[in-house]
């Protein structure tokens, strides 16, 4: 059954001040901890253009140049500095528009699954969601999202439009709707109606998409007489091309400080992929036609997410592959809300079994990630084992002290990544 929108105005606007006023939280805590000496370093004009954040606003200001192979600004998108240049604010207006951008974004999503306000507020303690509040894409990307979900789901297909061609626009892993969303329409309708469903997928799907990275494309060929200056950067320079995976993953920058980070989301990632091809299988055998077309798409984008991660990030520094972004493209979205609706919020009741082989799953992550190396690193990933059982206890409907209990973690790494990044740390 597909997913009933809720159009009460008063959750909607309560929705909206829960997320703005977290994100205000979040930086006043910054501070805080900041005057207590609990904390080194303060968000400001300079701390929030750590890394990227500072090439979004030189293209904000000056749009793309190419002095040479090297030394250029072309590999980001386009779309967050056109608005930071069209809003003519600094750091600290950027980072407020983020957080309004994100909070329409998140509202959009608790509209087409309602949940209650403690379930909101426990995903928006997801720890990575601190990207939100600083100088990047995440939150565009998130309203984007959320706004062709709503399209989708509306059956709105001019919203889905406007969405899918302004999400193509900011961020490299738009181009990952493109073959999640046929995966949607295909499964989404009889196996008998199959060309019907690749025309309408083409129509309302594929065309937005591809229309706004041609518009990308001409943009920074219009700036630096470049073609496809994006992707060239990304091969040549990045190392973002196809391979063979060398294990054990890591996460060169970060280290062990994001490695369980990236760990999570690949098993976010894994278990979305047994979930779509078990969903397929029942499709291809005609047993079933699915209607919720936002959960199949987001069981779609997340395994493309994990394969390009594997097979398409690079190898230098620790001479295994970099999984250098994952948790990110995973937790940074509104799919990873879709996620928690369907796997948490909703879900049945989890059995013993259930506990079992997600506890034999979650090793074969992390021991994809080196935790068969040392005992320590074994014990060190099994505290991501730990965190998992929680949210399906609370799933299960246990007391709300488990609730509680996740959240107050996740805000402590929330807090923790948020002050590393600021600090001048890699987090991503």
């Amino acid at each position: 059954m597909q997913a009933a929108l809720s159009n009460n105005r008063k959750d909607i606007v309560n929705t909206f001040l829960l997320v703005l006023g977290y994100g205000l939280f979040a930086y006043c805590f910054q501070f805080f901890l900041f005057r207590t000496g609990l904390a080194t370093t303060i968000p400001d004009n300079e701390t929030l253009l750590r890394w990227d954040a500072g090439i979004y606003r030189n293209i904000s200001q000056i749009g793309y140049t190419y002095p040479d192979e090297r030394c250029n600004n072309t590999g980001c998108y386009i779309l967050f500095p056109w608005v930071w240049r069209l809003l003519h604010v600094g750091v600290w207006g950027i980072c407020f528009a983020n957080l309004i951008f994100f909070a329409i974004g998140f509202t959009l999503v608790s509209c087409i699954y309602p949940v209650s306000m403690k379930e909101k507020f426990l995903w928006l303690t997801t720890p990575s969601l601190y990207f939100m509040l600083v100088p990047y894409t995440e939150a565009l990307f998130c309203l984007f999202t959320a706004l062709s979900f709503y399209g989708i789901a509306t059956k709105k297909h001019w919203l889905t439009w406007i969405g899918l061609f302004l999400v193509s626009l900011t961020r490299a892993t738009g181009v990952f709707l493109i073959p999640s969303l046929l995966i949607m329409e295909l499964l989404t309708n009889d196996r008998k109606d199959f060309l019907k469903a690749i025309f309408a997928y083409l129509f309302r799907y594929a065309v937005p998409t591809l229309a706004g990275l041609f518009v990308f494309v001409l943009v920074q060929y219009y700036d630096t007489g470049i073609w496809f200056a994006y992707y060239k950067q990304q091969v040549k320079y990045l190392g973002h091309q196809l391979a063979m995976p060398i294990l054990p993953f890591s996460n060169y920058y970060g280290g062990q400080r994001v490695t369980w980070l990236s760990a999570l989301a690949l098993l976010v990632c894994v278990v979305a992929m047994i979930v779509l091809v078990i969903k397929a299988f029942k499709w291809l055998s005609g047993k079933k036609v699915y209607t919720d077309k936002i959960l199949i798409l987001t069981l779609a984008y997340l395994p493309i997410i994990m394969f390009t991660m594997i097979f398409c990030n690079p190898t230098w520094g620790s001479n295994t592959t970099n999984l250098l972004g994952i948790h990110r493209y995973t937790f940074c979205t509104p799919f990873i809300f879709v996620f928690l609706y369907h796997f948490v919020s909703k879900a049945d009741e989890y059995k013993l079994k259930h506990f079992i082989i997600m506890f034999i799953l979650c090793n074969a992550v992390w021991f994809s990630m080196g935790a068969y190396i040392h005992i320590q690193a074994l014990l060190f990933y099994n505290f991501n084992t730990l965190l998992v059982f929680g949210y399906m206890l609370h799933a299960n409907k246990k007391p709300d002290w488990i609730a509680l209990a996740l959240a107050g973690i996740n805000i402590f790494i929330q807090v923790s990544l948020f002050q590393q990044y600021i600090s001048g740390a890699f987090t991503d």
